[in-house]
C-alpha cells in the first residue's frame, strides 16, 4: 500500500502521513483589516476618513467603485452585418473561384 507523506517545515522536520498533517502557523489570531487612510474625494473635495463614510459618499453621489470586475470590461462578440454571407457568396461567384 502506498502512503503519501509531507515533511513538516518546522523542527524536528519529521515526515507525517498526509491525511494526519496539520500545518502549524506562527499566529493563531483573527486577521483584522485596518481602516482606510483619509483621502480627498475627487467628486466634491471633501475628506473621506473611514470605509463607512466612503460607502455613504459613493451612494450619495450615485457612484460606484471599480475593482477587479472583468466581465464588464470584456469586449462583446462581434456579429456580422446582415447580408454579409450573401454578399461574400456573390463576390466569390463573380470572381469565378
Amino acid at each position: 500500500m502506498r502512503t503519501r507523506y509531507i515533511q513538516d517545515p518546522n523542527p524536528p522536520y519529521e515526515l507525517i502521513p498526509a491525511d494526519q498533517y496539520y500545518r502549524r502557523t506562527e499566529v493563531n489570531a483573527p486577521m483584522v483589516m485596518p481602516d482606510i487612510q483619509p483621502y480627498q474625494s475627487m467628486i466634491d473635495g471633501s475628506i473621506i476618513a473611514s470605509r463607512s463614510v466612503h460607502r455613504a459618499h459613493l451612494k450619495q453621489h450615485n457612484c460606484f467603485e471599480i475593482g477587479n470586475e472583468t466581465k464588464y470590461l470584456k469586449s462583446q462578440p462581434m456579429t456580422p452585418p446582415p447580408g454579409l454571407k450573401d454578399r461574400l457568396i456573390q463576390v466569390v461567384n463573380q470572381k469565378g473561384y
